[in-house]
């Protein structure tokens, strides 16, 4: 009986993820730098495979959007959606951390949750360049890493930490 149905499509090749192993090497790579800029960018990273926020989405977080206390950030997506995206402890830590050095910059001019060293809204092209440098100091040179490359690792880690793959489908 179910000989006219199609069998559902499945695609030619799966989106490029990160290892485990190479997500631990990309944080620890800024980690370890002890200045503003290599913080920033050590919660930029978390923020981004945590949450698997799209980069618009990432750049254009508010403040006010920020949620802390129940772990979320409402972002303003693709097709003029809003929804929440969750983050763990881990990263409410280092983004709680985050806002209070951000705080003591001085001149901040937006309200953006992660802004450069002038205390404006980050550039989309800035971020995709902070990824690579970030990249190439972690010794991943031959693995393609870039902000999608982060979603797509979000979701496969989520997925491999029990979280249902429908859902997050609906989430992403």
């Amino acid at each position: 009986p179910v000989e006219p149905i199609d069998e559902p499509k499945t695609p030619n090749k799966f989106p490029k993820t990160l290892s485990e192993e190479e997500v631990e090497v990309l944080l620890g790579a800024e980690k370890s730098r002890d200045d503003w800029a290599g913080f920033r960018n050590y919660v930029m990273l978390l923020t981004f495979i945590d949450t698997g926020m799209r980069l618009t989405e990432f750049r254009n977080a508010s403040l006010e959007d920020l949620d802390l206390e129940n772990h979320s950030i409402k972002v303003h997506g693709k097709g003029a959606k809003d929804r929440k995206v969750f983050f763990g402890k881990k990263t409410a830590k280092a983004l709680h951390r985050w806002l209070r050095v951000r705080d003591n910059m001085g001149k901040v001019w937006d309200d953006t949750i992660f802004i450069d060293r002038k205390g404006n809204k980050m550039k989309e092209r800035n971020v995709q360049r902070l990824i690579s440098r970030i990249q190439k100091r972690a010794g991943l040179e031959d693995t393609k890493v870039s902000c999608h490359v982060l979603r797509h690792t979000a979701a496969t880690l989520a997925v491999k930490n029990g979280l249902n793959a429908f859902p997050l489908k609906q989430q992403f």
